[in-house]
């Protein structure tokens, strides 16, 4: 009697899903690991919105770098570092 390969899946928690995002992306997941990742993903609301936001988060930087590349300078709107600074100034981490 022949048996079939049985392929032994793990289950992901969301702590661990967070973690492995990037091993997925660089390609360095086991098959086993990749697939209860992809399996975590298509259960959980969560982690599946938070890899979303988290591949547009990569997309948007991606843009910035290249934006950033074609311009002598880059330019950084004031109000965006005027919000930062008063920022820290709240939370008592600016000097």
């Amino acid at each position: 009697m022949r048996r079939g390969k049985q392929i032994v899946q793990r289950e992901v928690t969301c702590r661990q899903f967070v973690g492995l995002i990037g091993r997925l992306r660089d390609g360095e997941l086991s098959d086993v690991d990749r697939r209860s990742f992809l399996q975590h993903r298509r259960e959980c609301a969560r982690c599946s919105d938070y890899l979303k936001g988290y591949e547009l988060t990569i997309s948007a930087a991606k843009r910035i770098a290249e934006d950033s590349r074609d311009s002598s300078e880059t330019v950084i709107p004031r109000s965006l570092v005027n919000r930062i600074l008063d920022s820290r100034l709240k939370n008592g981490s600016g000097s």
